[in-house]
Formats: C-alpha cells, sequence, structure tokens
C-alpha cells in the first residue's frame, strides 16, 4: 500500500478556512462525495482528500463508536491501534504542533503478518502447530512459493487475492519450496498461507517466501477484532471435507479453515487463534485417556512442548468460544459435578486472561440423547453461576444436532455444511451481543 504522508503549511489558515466551511455546507445542506483513488490521505476522516476541522468532529464520532472498524489512515501514531491518543495527535497538527502525519512513521518494510501462536525464538523461521496459523503477506510479482520444515503430513489452503486455491501438502521431512502461485498478472497482489491440519499432526517451521518476478511489499494490517476458539475435533474441522461418516480420518479431509471458527471469524472481519485437538476433553479425553487434558496443553505455544508458554497479553481478543465436553461424555459415564468444576475452573483461567471478553460456552452439534442433557446442564450450571456473581459477559450457545440431511464428515463428525450453519448461528449471536 502506498503511504501517503501530509505536511502543513499554515495551521492557523486551515483551521479558520476549515471552519467557514463547516458554516458554510450547514446553510447549503450536505453534499455526497465519492472518491475512487486511494490511498487517502492521513487524517482524512471523511474521504474529501483534505485534513481540517471536518475531519476533527468525525474522527470524535468516531472515537465515541463502539468497536469501530481499524482505519489505517485514522491511525496518526503507526500503532495499529485507532484511539485517543491519534485523536489528540490529529488535534495537534491542525494546531500547527504536529507538523506531519503520520507520526513515528518508519519505511515501511517488506514482511508478513503471524495470526496465530508461533514461536519466533529460532532466527530461521517461525514454528507453529496449531489450526488455522495464517502467515499473510503482500508481494508483486508473477509467482510466489514457500519453505517449509514439516514435523508431519500437513496441508494447507492457499488464498490468493482473496480467492482460494487448491490445497498444498507439506509432507514430512520436507523442506523445500512449495509452489502457491504462478502465471499473476505482473502487480500487486495477497496471500494467505492457512493451516488445515491440527496439533498432533506436527509443528511446521517457516522459512520465507520467495517470489517470482518482484518482491514481499509492507504485510497487512491485522484486524483490530480477534477471536480465540478453544475446543476438540469439532473445533479442529476433523474430516469435515470427507463424503461419508463411515470413512476413516484423513489428513487431506480435515479443512480448519471451513471449519465454524474460522468461518465465524471470516464473517465478522476477525482474526482468529484456534487452539483444538482431537480428542481432548476437560475431565477426560476420548476413551477415557487422562494424558494431556485441554487445561494442560491450551497454555502451549506448540503443541507438544510444555516449556514454551503463550503470553496472552501479546494479543487479547474481544471474543472466547469454548466448545468442549463432546468427550468427556461421549465414552463411558462422567459425574456432571465433576466436570461442571473442571468446566468453571477452565472459564475462570479465561476470565483472569481476558477480563474484558465476551465468553461463550458452547455445546454441540455431535452428542445427542442423555449425553447431550448432561452435557448442557453442567455448562449451563457454570454460565447461570457466572451471571449470577455479576459475569453478564458469560454466554451460553448451543449447536443444534448434525442431521443427515446436511451430510456428514469422516467418523461421523460434522460436515462442511454443518460447520456453516454453525457458523453463521455463532457469528448473528456475536454480532448481536458486541454490535459488529
Amino acid at each position: 500500500m502506498r503511504k501517503i504522508t501530509i505536511k502543513r503549511k499554515s495551521g492557523a489558515f486551515l483551521i479558520i478556512f476549515s471552519l467557514l466551511f463547516v458554516l458554510f455546507l450547514s446553510s447549503v445542506g450536505s453534499i455526497n462525495v465519492s472518491a475512487l483513488e486511494p490511498p487517502r490521505l492521513y487524517g482524512d476522516c471523511n474521504g474529501d482528500n483534505n485534513v481540517d476541522a471536518l475531519d476533527f468532529v468525525a474522527f470524535k464520532q468516531y472515537i465515541m463508536e463502539q468497536n469501530h472498524a481499524y482505519d489505517l489512515y485514522k491511525d496518526l501514531n503507526s500503532d495499529n491501534t485507532v484511539d485517543a491518543v491519534d485523536f489528540a495527535i490529529l488535534k495537534q497538527f491542525l494546531l500547527g504542533i504536529v507538523k506531519s502525519l503520520p507520526i513515528n512513521s518508519a519505511p515501511t518494510q517488506p514482511g508478513v503478518l503471524l495470526v496465530g501462536r508461533f514461536d519466533t525464538g529460532d532466527p530461521a523461521g517461525p514454528k507453529f502447530g496449531w489450526s488455522t496459523s495464517t502467515i499473510k503477506a503482500n508481494f508483486k510479482g508473477t509467482g510466489i512459493s514457500a519453505n517449509l520444515n514439516s514435523m508431519g503430513d500437513n496441508w494447507f489452503n492457499v488464498v490468493i487475492d482473496g480467492v482460494v486455491k487448491s490445497p498444498v501438502n507439506v509432507p514430512s521431512g520436507s523442506s523445500g519450496p512449495v509452489t502457491l502461485a504462478t502465471d499473476l498478472t505482473n502487480g500487486n497482489h495477497t496471500i494467505e498461507l492457512v493451516r488445515r491440519t491440527e496439533a498432533w499432526i506436527g509443528e511446521v517451521q517457516f522459512l520465507g517466501f520467495n517470489v517470482t518476478d518482484g518482491s514481499l511489499l509492507a504485510p497487512p494490517a491485522p484486524s483490530n477484532r480477534r477471536i480465540e476458539f478453544i475446543g476438540d475435533s469439532i473445533t479442529c474441522g476433523y474430516g469435515n471435507e470427507g463424503t461419508s461418516q463411515y470413512q476413516s480420518f484423513t489428513n487431506k479431509n480435515e479443512n480448519a479453515y471451513l471449519a465454524y471458527g474460522a468461518t465465524t471469524a471470516r464473517l465478522l472481519n476477525a482474526d482468529p487463534i484456534t487452539v483444538c485437538w482431537s480428542g481432548k476433553g476437560l475431565v477426560q479425553n476420548y476413551g477415557g485417556d487422562l494424558n494431556d487434558l485441554m487445561p494442560a496443553v491450551y497454555s502451549r505455544i506448540l503443541p507438544y512442548n510444555s516449556t514454551l508458554t503463550w503470553d496472552t497479553s501479546k494479543w487479547i481478543p474481544q471474543v472466547v468460544v469454548i466448545n468442549l465436553g463432546t468427550n468427556d461424555f461421549s465414552t463411558g459415564s462422567i459425574d456432571k459435578t465433576t466436570f461442571a468444576k473442571a468446566y468453571t475452573n477452565f472459564v475462570t483461567k479465561i476470565r483472569g486472561q481476558y477480563p474484558d471478553a465476551h465468553i461463550y460456552c458452547a455445546v454441540g452439534p455431535m452428542l445427542s440423547w442423555d449425553q447431550l442433557a448432561k452435557c448442557k446442564d453442567a455448562i449451563t450450571s457454570v454460565v447461570d453461576q457466572k451471571n449470577t456473581s455479576g459475569d453478564s459477559k458469560i454466554h451460553f450457545i448451543e449447536f443444534p444436532v448434525q442431521v443427515e440431511a446436511n451430510g456428514y464428515g469422516e467418523d461421523w463428525h460434522p460436515s462442511v455444511k454443518t460447520h456453516e450453519l454453525m457458523a453463521n448461528q455463532l457469528a448473528a449471536t456475536i454480532k448481536t451481543d458486541l454490535g459488529w
């Protein structure tokens, strides 16, 4: 993106002229202006290609709105947020104290945007293992490939200029370049590389992009909307691209990009972090296994590394969705009180990390009958207790039991269609609750 910096010449003259112009507009009514040629000027809040008192008024209205979308041209101190500090900078610019916008603006450097939990300790490149971990970049050229070192048979979605292309496979032990796009028009493009496969399949190290006939550009800005998803195989998109419930799991048919979590995030223009692992539970894993329950692995940067802990202050979501309990109740008999206690402890941990987040406690869509009733009763009792204690931002949401008409994925898991319906339901709920 080309950055236009605006410098001031006469602060007093500009303010006087702008105030007279405001009076003029009030006498003749509103004027609609259509600007067809971005980029805009920094500080130009109303898109009229000027920075004046009108923008001061527009910026104030913007700041007063709840959950306003990030606007690069209002980020006047280049810190990837728009807040009262930027508003104060605009005021200083109009008064002639600040001479140019934005301030603290270093020359843009080529790079990538990492969305998810990444271990950046190795200078050779970041390592990652959780579903939907995403690497985004802007580039100019005719093609692009990626150097990836995979410890398992992983699959990735490739999104070029907003269009999802054929997935790519990165087998265990591979480290050579993986072709992502060729024969593009020689110009500016966007790339998103999204991990489809889940934690247990093995971590991957990103060693860089290679651009044909060009180079990387400055990375895209992150969204100011953030959602964290915590769950099991449902959240991972286990087997969702399978065609029959009688098929066994295959890596290729697991697509976290089309799971309800990632789909919800796209519907809301939010960045997701997904912490999910098939078979995991709070009290017991699938089949009664007690090793590495979700509370034990949740805090890890890399799924199999118990020493590297994620710093929750680095990325603070406005929404957290917890969909756990299916494995706890799917096999054997489990005491509801025991599960409710574990669930309470986990929700309390999440609330301690994110004091202001809306937390959605979900159930469904795989459990049914008595198992569903027990799990639902336990979770709703926790939500009710938290609400009674004064925490009104903890919610319960139930996804309807999956039905044959929408198809099944592998091993009776939700199909892509079922995930789509779940995402529509969840996104609509979040929109209502947060005004997104």
